[in-house]
C-alpha cells in the first residue's frame, strides 16, 4: 500500500488491489468520509475537509470518535470560531439516532449499497438482529444474492468491526428500529367499496 506500506490483495473476480490493512490511514479516512456522505449519515456542514482537519489533528482516528468531540476540541483547529464550531457539534449530536438503512449504508459494509441497506433494514428491523442473522437467512432475502449475503455476514463476524459497533454505541449512537407505517384508510374510501 502506498500509504501504510501493508499488503495489497487482489480479491478473485475483480480487477482491483486493495489493501488489507483495516488501520491503515487511507482506509479508515475513506470510511468517515463515507459515514458522513449525504447518502449515509448526512451531517450537515461535515465533509472530507472538516474530517482531514480533524484526523490531522489526531481528535479522530474513526467514526465513533466523532461523537465524542466537544466545542472546546474544534476551537483549536483554523477556521473554526466559536459559532462553527457548535454548529459541527450540534450536527453530530443530532445525528445520534439516525435511520437503521442510513447507518447500515454508513458502516461501508463492501456490496451493500442505500437499496441493500433498507432491505436489510425492512427484513430484520434492527442492528442487534441484523448482526446475529445467519447466512442462510440472508440468501433468502430477495434482491441480495450469494456475494451480498457473505459480505453481509463476514462484516459481523468480523472482530473490528464488531469493536466498531462498540465503540459507537460506547458513543452514544443508536440506530432507530425499522419500522413500516401503516397507511390508515380514509373512511370515505372505506365506504365507496
Amino acid at each position: 500500500c502506498p500509504v501504510c506500506g501493508g499488503l495489497v490483495k487482489r480479491v478473485e473476480g475483480e480487477a482491483a488491489h486493495r489493501c488489507i490493512n483495516k488501520n491503515c490511514p487511507a482506509i479508515k479516512r475513506e470510511a468517515i468520509y463515507h459515514f458522513v456522505g449525504k447518502n449515509a449519515m448526512d451531517i450537515a456542514g461535515v465533509g472530507p475537509k472538516i474530517i482531514d482537519q480533524l484526523m490531522d489533528a489526531g481528535l479522530i482516528k474513526n467514526a465513533p470518535d466523532l461523537y465524542l468531540l466537544k466545542k472546546d476540541d474544534l476551537l483549536n483547529l483554523p477556521r473554526f470560531a466559536e459559532k462553527s464550531a457548535e454548529n459541527v457539534i450540534k450536527a453530530i449530536q443530532e445525528n445520534k439516532y439516525p435511520a437503521l438503512d442510513k447507518f447500515i449504508f454508513a458502516l461501508g459494509i463492501r456490496h451493500v449499497g442505500e437499496e441493500t441497506a433498507f432491505d436489510l433494514a425492512k427484513k430484520f428491523g434492527s442492528l442487534d438482529r441484523l448482526s446475529v442473522v445467519s447466512l442462510k437467512e440472508l440468501n433468502k432475502i430477495s434482491n441480495i444474492g450469494e456475494v451480498v449475503a457473505r459480505s453481509v455476514y463476514g462484516w459481523f463476524r468480523n472482530k473490528y468491526n464488531l469493536n466498531l459497533l462498540a465503540e459507537f454505541k460506547k458513543a452514544g449512537l443508536k440506530p432507530k428500529e425499522f419500522k413500516i407505517a401503516k397507511i390508515k384508510k380514509p373512511k370515505e374510501f372505506l365506504q365507496l367499496i
